[in-house]
Parts: structure tokens; C-alpha cells; sequence
């Protein structure tokens, strides 16, 4: 997994690795900025007919209740946003990122089986698959993390784990649909790859190449095996040859 990631941010200088951050970044930031709108006219609907139904036996508390409403709807609005985030950016990746794994591959593994990438659509429809299914998988969990983020280290390492687990995932599927259909492995995804992937994540900046070196470990991890082997089955031929 080291030789995975060293190999990952070596080749960061390469310029089609950049193209799909400058578009997940674009699109990730309207995406969450739309999401906020939305979610603060629902709130904002939902606490003004909580108030109205207040008025006639409780109105004396309907200052005070619709501000702690709006509070706690907002913080948790933020908190889920914030977890949700990186989804969002790597799912938008995911759209893009084809360009910067066949550069991996080429510079690195050229003889190695690869197939076309799938075209926009369903690259788009993969990727919104996986904000749904990480949607659920965060609301699912959000209770427990925001528990466990007054017992540390408890939330942040759950957070690292689902964090780890459905990018490891959407990124193996990526790297398996490259793959020609007899080689695809049934179970895709490494957690340990996504895991390191989402500690990166904390960090500023780096945060942004993040999900783009998980993707490019990960073609070290599926075709570096693959050309382990091959050479270790070359090296034992000799002593079995005829000759």
C-alpha cells in the first residue's frame, strides 16, 4: 500500500491528473451551495408551521423555540455537510477521472489488460448512485458520529472507516469497469487504500488530491499485482521449459 501511494503523488506533476479536480471542485461547490439553499427553505418551512401551531396554547414560547430550531436544524445541516462533502467531490471525480487513470497506466503499466472507459452517462449515473448510496450510509451513521465526537477518538475514527469504505468502493468499481469482464474481481474496493484516502482528506489542500491519488493507488494495487504475478510466472518457466 506505501509503494501504492508513493507511486500515486509521484506522478501529481503530470497535468491530466489536474483536469478532474478543477471540474469536481466547481461542481462539488454548487452542488453543496444548492444543497444549503434548499435545505435552509425547508427548515425555514418546516420551524414557521411548527410556530403557527404553537400560537394559540404556546405562544408564548414561539420566540425562543424557532430560534433553537433554526440553530440545531443549521448545525446539523453543517455537520452533515461536512461529512458528506467528500462524497460529493469524489463522486464528481469519478465522472472525470478516466484521463488521469489511463495516465497511470501507460506510464506504468502499458502491456497491461485495459479496457475503454463507460461513456458520460453512465458515468454520471454511477456517480450518482454513489452520493445516494453515501446520503444514506451518513444519515444512517450521523447519530453515532456526532456521539462519538464527544468520546474520542471515537467519531473520527468511524468517520475514517464509512469515509474509508465507500471510496475504497466507488473507486475499486471504477478501476474494475477498466478492467475486461473476464478479469473483474466480484468484490472491488480496498478499505485500507479508501481509509488512508479520507485521513488525507483532514487536511487542507491536500484534501483536493485526495480522492485522485486514491484512484491512482489503486490502479498500482489491481495491475501491480497482475504484473507481479506475471513476472514471478516468467521467472519459474525456465527450470519447466522443454528446452
Amino acid at each position: 500500500m506505501i509503494r501504492d501511494f508513493s507511486l500515486a503523488f509521484s506522478q501529481l506533476s503530470d497535468p491530466r491528473l489536474w483536469k478532474p479536480i478543477l471540474w469536481a471542485t466547481l461542481l462539488s461547490l454548487g452542488a453543496i451551495f444548492i444543497t444549503i439553499l434548499i435545505g435552509g427553505a425547508f427548515l425555514f418551512q418546516l420551524v414557521d408551521s411548527f410556530s403557527n401551531s404553537l400560537s394559540g396554547w404556546m405562544s408564548w414560547a414561539d420566540g425562543w423555540i424557532k430560534g433553537v430550531a433554526v440553530v440545531v436544524g443549521t448545525f446539523f445541516i453543517g455537520v452533515l455537510g461536512y461529512f458528506f462533502l467528500a462524497s460529493v467531490y469524489a463522486a464528481f471525480l469519478g465522472i472525470f477521472i478516466d484521463d488521469a487513470l489511463d495516465a497511470v497506466r501507460e506510464l506504468h503499466y502499458p502491456d497491461a489488460p485495459w479496457i475503454k472507459p463507460p461513456g458520460m452517462i453512465e458515468s454520471t449515473i454511477s456517480s450518482l448512485r454513489f452520493i445516494a448510496w453515501s446520503l444514506f450510509i451518513y444519515l444512517l451513521a450521523s447519530p453515532l458520529l456526532l456521539v462519538g465526537y464527544f468520546i474520542p477518538p471515537v467519531g473520527l475514527v468511524l468517520q475514517f472507516l464509512l469515509g474509508g469504505y465507500l471510496l475504497g468502493r466507488e473507486y475499486g468499481q471504477l478501476i474494475e469497469l477498466r478492467m475486461p469482464r473476464e478479469n473483474r474481481q466480484k468484490k472491488p474496493g480496498r478499505l485500507a487504500h479508501g481509509t488512508i484516502a479520507t485521513f488525507l482528506w483532514t487536511f487542507p489542500l491536500v484534501n483536493l488530491v485526495a480522492p485522485l491519488v486514491l484512484g491512482a493507488s489503486l490502479v498500482h494495487a489491481r495491475l501491480g499485482t497482475n504484473k507481479n504475478t506475471n513476472n514471478s510466472l516468467s521467472q519459474l518457466k525456465p527450470p519447466y521449459s522443454s528446452e
